[in-house]
């Protein structure tokens, strides 16, 4: 089985990411969109609030599973024996510090290549902080999460 994992902090999961997940589930047979601790990152959301988020905005795609993990990709990688990570790039911002992460990855050892997507062109402006910061002023989330996550990600 073609398995690849699509990692992240998901914080929260937007219409972005939702592309990218779509996209890598007609490539693959197998995608895990992986929700990743990152201790550096202080989250508006909790581990189970963005899984919930992801896996409402992911219902419909069969192949799509979301997890969460700690530690390091490349052990999860190995864990579920992935051929491919996939990125969603922005800008060559994005690309950069994906690079770099690939870079990391690769020395720490991992099998498995690195499959950059560019993000659509209506999702290009798209980003979790962005929606983060909306939240705190109570905006429209409209056009930039699925419309069945707005509850949680609301009331989160």
């Amino acid at each position: 089985m073609n398995t690849c994992i699509f990692p992240g902090s998901f914080d929260p999961f937007t219409l972005g990411h939702l592309d990218i997940a779509r996209r890598a589930a007609g490539l693959f047979d197998k995608v895990y969109v992986a929700i990743m601790e990152n201790p550096e990152k202080k989250g508006m959301f909790d581990f189970n609030r963005r899984k919930a988020i992801a896996e409402v905005s992911c219902a419909g795609l069969d192949n799509v599973e979301v997890i969460t993990a700690g530690g390091l990709l490349v052990d999860l990688v190995e864990k579920l024996g992935a051929v491919a990570v996939v990125k969603g790039v922005r800008n060559e911002t994005d690309f950069g510090y994906e690079m770099m992460l690939c870079g990391i990855n690769k020395h720490l050892g991992m099998k498995a290549e690195t499959l950059f997507i560019p993000t659509s062109a209506e999702y290009g402006f798209v980003c979790s902080a962005f929606v983060r910061e909306l939240i705190k002023y109570g905006c429209a989330l409209d056009g930039l999460v699925h419309p069945d996550s707005v509850e949680l990600i609301k009331n989160g």
